[in-house]
């Protein structure tokens, strides 16, 4: 599994080498990856990966096309620091304040991570099961229809060709309902009625080409419909049974209800740090709005706090 999941992300990264030469020294040996100027390391990557929540992690680096999204935008951003350096312009008394800031920004979302995942995890099994007890009734699974068709394919015909011969098996099947299986192996144009003799079982909305959908899902249990029309030519439609929706049993969600009440309680401990540190009284001068004012505008611009209403 591991060397398929590594042949996955070469295959899937292009114009990027990852051959080391021999004489490689020991710190080359902790580069992931190199273009042109740019190289992200191992412990770069890492530290990227760190930023995706554990749960997702893995489905997201096992993604080739994420991997690889994440991989060449890492790259771009070190080839165009490297630029930077060497023009100088990381001196830059902004750029300096900018680069300051990213840090911090990343030291706060950092340490939110860290602080949610210290504090204790609940029984999220025991949560999840009692949200299902008081909600069972709208856990449901997505109603469904067993229906048969016969299709008047228009792949070798015109559209009037196919609805003449429709029509034709129509008139038949009203004449004889009982007759469907036999018409649909004399008639059916449907690939797939060699095996399945033209009926497809709980079959849910968005499975099927939309007229047939509406259809199906308009009939009564038995009853035969009139030719549709699709891009695929002409189908008699007969539903055979409509499932309703059922109460799904706790096993079959179970899964989702537990990440779901993991996330739930994860928001409340972020929302709840976060609320006592936002509810502190923010403290800043008129001076100092002034100050911000004829730095960001310039030393005529209009003041427009002029009700010196505080900051909320």
């Amino acid at each position: 599994m591991k060397s398929l999941l590594v042949l996955m992300l070469v295959v899937g990264l292009q114009n990027i080498s990852y051959a080391l030469d021999d004489e490689s020294t020991q710190a080359e040996l902790d580069i992931l990856a190199k273009r042109g100027k740019g190289v992200v390391t191992q412990d770069e990557f890492n530290a990227r990966a760190a930023k995706i929540p554990d749960n997702y992690r893995l489905k997201v680096l096992r993604d080739r096309n994420r991997f690889r999204d994440i991989l060449n935008s890492m790259l771009l951003n070190s080839q165009l620091a490297v630029d930077a350096r060497e023009a100088g312009y990381e001196a830059d008394e902004l750029v300096i304040e900018r680069m300051r800031l990213a840090a911090e920004t990343e030291l706060a979302a950092a340490w939110l991570q860290h602080y949610v995942r210290s504090k204790p995890a609940a029984d999220y099994e025991a949560l999840a099961y009692e949200y299902y007890l008081l909600n069972k009734d709208e856990i449901l699974s997505q109603e469904s229809v067993d229906v048969s068709h016969i299709l008047i394919s228009n792949e070798e015909r015109s559209f009037e060709e196919a609805l003449e011969i429709a029509n034709s098996v129509h008139a038949k099947l009203m004449e004889d309902p009982e007759s469907f299986e036999a018409l649909v192996g004399e008639y059916s144009d449907d690939t797939s009625a060699s095996y399945n003799k033209g009926s497809f079982k709980g079959t849910k909305r968005g499975e099927l080409v939309k007229p047939f959908e509406e259809k199906a899902f308009s009939l009564e249990p038995g009853e035969i419909s009139e030719p549709v029309k699709t891009q695929y030519g002409y189908h008699i439609v007969r539903l055979d049974s409509y499932n309703a929706p059922e109460v799904l049993p706790f096993e079959a969600v179970k899964t989702r209800l537990i990440e779901t009440e993991r996330q739930q309680h994860e928001e409340r401990i972020r929302g709840d740090y976060i609320g006592t540190l936002t509810s502190l009284n923010v403290e800043m001068t008129q001076e100092d709005m002034e100050e911000m004012v004829r730095r960001q505008f310039g030393e005529d611009y209009v003041d427009p706090y002029t009700d010196n209403e505080e900051l909320e």
